[in-house]
């Protein structure tokens, strides 16, 4: 086993005897009828329909007797948590490099209507040069119906530190806008190697409405003697508004990052 994901273990498999080509292979346990799991049919909806480069492509599903297995493209590298930890000196344009590729990625994800909703860096794995997978659509969801109506989510889980206020309020919820605050606080974590939210829920949610993040920001800037630039700090206000209807939209959120990333270089 090389790592675990939200309902299952993760395993580095070589499907046939003489093949050379290395893949990653999730398999989630289930009982009954594995059709009757709404987790585990909106995962295997999901991989199905994204082709992206920065999304880990789906090779195969193996049905087995209490198991599913979904083989996977297998990204070589460490997960950015990972990785990023590990090269503490990486430079800020690489940094940036490997934020674009996730915006890219999930832009196209929202463009298909399907929202990632534990936006993570455990989540997003790299290959050995650097290219951005997004991984682990164990909590995905399809934006709207099929009749075209948006679709409100009611099951609160993620990881709590990238969760914004309406989750961990257990609100009826967009997924859309929960993407843009995890990338908010991922983005955080790229530039200050830490959260700034930590804690029990309730805790993590009273340092959000008081917008703590903030301070974070400005303590670590003055830790590492690295000031964040002001344009990143504004897109950042833009992705943690409390409200969700008043965040900025992944697009706006891409475009926005490919001018202020140029400057604060």
């Amino acid at each position: 086993m090389i790592d675990y994901g939200s309902f299952g273990d993760i395993f580095k498999i070589s499907p046939s005897k003489g093949e050379k080509k290395i893949y990653a292979m999730k398999q989630i346990k289930y009982r009954g009828d594995f059709r009757d799991d709404a987790y585990i049919m909106s995962e295997l909806y999901c991989l199905s329909r994204l082709k992206h480069r920065n999304i880990i492509a789906l090779h195969d599903i193996v049905i087995g007797v209490n198991e599913i297995n979904i083989i996977m493209e297998y990204a070589a590298n460490e997960n950015l948590q990972r990785y990023l930890l590990s090269h503490k000196d990486m430079p800020r344009g690489q940094k940036y490099d490997i934020f674009t590729q996730v915006l890219q990625g999930v832009m196209y994800c929202h463009s298909m209507e399907i929202s990632h909703r534990d936006l993570t860096p455990v989540n997003i794995l790299l290959t050995d040069d650097l290219v951005v997978k997004i991984a682990d659509f164990g909590l995905a969801v399809k934006c709207i119906s099929d009749a075209g109506s948006l679709l409100l989510c009611t099951d609160y889980i993620g990881t709590a530190s990238y969760l914004p206020p309406e989750v961990l309020s257990q609100q009826p919820f967009l997924p859309k806008p929960v993407d843009v605050w995890s990338l908010g606080t991922l983005l955080i974590f790229i530039i200050c190697l830490e959260v700034p939210y930590k804690g029990f829920q309730d805790d993590i949610l009273a340092q959000q409405i008081k917008e703590s993040w903030v301070d974070f920001i400005e303590i670590k800037s003055q830790a590492f003697d690295c000031r964040v630039p002001e344009e990143i700090v504004c897109l950042l206000r833009q992705c943690l508004r409390i409200n969700a209807i008043d965040r900025i939209n992944i697009d706006e959120m891409l475009c926005k990052w490919d001018k202020c990333k140029t400057i604060a270089l």
